[in-house]
């Protein structure tokens, strides 16, 4: 048997005698508390070669905390709550400070989503101290966008030195949330292990000590209980999994900010999850008279698609917004930078991107530009549909070297004439359904498009869910989905 000389930094104590079902907890803990104490430890030799002496300084009380809370954790029982707010806090405290010293482009912003996730996996911060916690997340994330947004930041270094910061946190926030999730994942498999031996054995010894009945009633009992154990497992998982929810929703696009942009009664969005939380995302802002819309279908569904719709979504504002990028094509090869190096570090082979259309809607210019990864466009003028396919290739995968990545194509649209545009990700045409359960295809959903195109936008999104439900019947759902039309006058 190998010997590993890192495995006793995570393994837990047997004086401790924690139960088996708090083991995950501990693993959560150690692990945030080595991460914290290395990942501090680099930010403090980078703030010092950079001269940002009170960010230096700050990081060496950071890494104190982590020490500490990696002590605690290996040498009391009980304490895993606190532990977890404590740590959260300093990485609160440790990316306003960030903020507010080097500016919105240095990403420090988006270690305000690892608190949500640690009081996610670990389970233990519930009740009114979750809500307050990840609330107060939310809050100063989204103070601080907008307080950069109006304010400079404290202090200026160098360019390398702010690339460095800027692709240094998104692989780091990135690569923490992957080794975070896979370890818990890990250790939760290895204590269902654990916890199915000991059953094993109770079930052999109640077979030596008592006759059938008495087996029988022990077995049933047994079986009851890891029953419940089960439901209040998935439960609080579900729960966990709508909270999520709310926080996706929240950096979507609202129906008011929407009219606002586009005007009222000018947009139709259906947008159909296929779990809780959706790996697709739909994103609408404007930009010196650039009215820029983003369908986006990121790798997988569920949880792991929705970690990267947020690393999407933050991308985005970074280009467009803090950037000042609108031109669709551009804005695909910058996202393509950033994919192509955010798990460059990695050790494991991660594939992970999204499929993506990008359109600006200039009205000045009385042109439309657009550009796409596999995702295309489809537009009515004067009764005649059009499709725009997207560049056969997507945005990331470990494969993609930055070194080797071919610029996405432009294209421009005349919008003089009253023109309705759709903007669609592959879920619905690739959705199995009908009398002999076959794909819906795209050439039908072109074709639903052009029968509904005239149509006020609330009774278009009504055809289209209805017609979605029909198709599906009794077929489950494959696939997120999301459709956005825009009718431009």
């Amino acid at each position: 048997m190998s010997f590993n000389p890192f495995a006793p930094l995570f393994e837990v104590p047997t004086r401790l005698n924690l139960p088996i079902e708090n083991h995950k907890e501990f693993a959560i803990i150690s692990t945030t508390g080595i991460i914290g104490f290395l990942a501090h430890s680099i930010f403090l030799l980078l703030f010092w070669y950079f001269d940002v002496d009170f960010m230096a300084y700050l990081n060496i009380g950071s890494i104190l905390i982590f020490a500490a809370i990696y002590y605690i954790n290996r040498h009391s029982v009980g304490k895993s709550s606190l532990l977890i707010i404590i740590a959260s806090l300093e990485i609160i405290v440790h990316a306003i400070f960030a903020v507010f010293i080097l500016g919105w482009t240095s990403n420090f912003h988006l270690y305000l989503f690892v608190p949500i996730l640690a009081a996610f996996l670990v389970g233990k911060v519930n009740g009114i101290s979750s809500y307050i916690l990840n609330l107060f997340s939310i809050s100063v994330y989204v103070f601080l966008a907008v307080y950069m947004n109006y304010n400079n930041p404290l202090r200026s270094i160098s360019e390398a030195g702010m690339f460095t910061f800027e692709i240094m946190n998104v692989i780091n926030v990135s690569s923490t949330i992957i080794i975070v999730t896979m370890y818990y994942n890990y250790v939760t498999n290895e204590a269902v292990k654990n916890l199915a031996k000991l059953n094993d054995e109770l079930k052999e010894q109640s077979q030596n000590v008592m006759n059938f009945n008495s087996e029988l009633a022990q077995q049933t009992e047994e079986l009851q209980i890891q029953s419940e154990q089960l439901t209040h497992s998935n439960k609080h998982t579900i729960d966990s999994i709508r909270y999520a929810l709310r926080i996706q929703e929240a950096v979507l696009p609202s129906v008011s900010e929407l009219n606002t942009i586009f005007g009222e009664k000018n947009v139709m969005i259906f947008y159909n999850p296929k779990d809780i939380v959706s790996g697709d995302f739909y994103w609408a802002k404007e930009k010196d008279n650039n009215k820029i819309i983003v369908v986006a279908d990121c790798t997988g569904h569920g949880v792991p698609g929705a970690m990267l719709t947020m690393i999407g979504e933050s991308l985005l504002n970074n280009i467009v917004l803090e950037k000042g990028i609108t031109e669709p094509a551009l804005i695909l090869d910058s996202l393509q930078v950033y994919f192509s190096t955010l798990f460059e570090g990695s050790i494991h082979n991660i594939q992970d991107g999204m499929d993506i259309s990008i359109s600006n809607i200039n009205k000045e210019a009385k042109k439309l530009y657009f550009a796409g990864a596999r995702n295309s466009l489809t537009y009515i003028q004067n009764g005649k549909m059009e499709t725009i396919k997207g560049d056969k290739m997507s945005i990331g995968h470990s494969k993609i070297k930055s070194k080797s990545i071919d610029k996405f194509t432009s294209h421009q649209i005349d919008i003089s004439v009253p023109t309705m545009i759709y903007m669609y990700t592959d879920g619905y045409q690739d959705q199995f359904g009908g009398r002999i359960n076959r794909k819906f295809y795209s050439k039908n959903l072109r074709a639903l498009f052009f029968d509904i195109h005239q149509m006020p936008m609330s009774k278009q999104r009504t055809r289209l869910k209805m017609t979605f439900v029909e198709w599906c019947d009794f077929a489950k759902q494959t696939d997120d989905v999301t459709i956005v039309g825009i009718k431009i006058d």
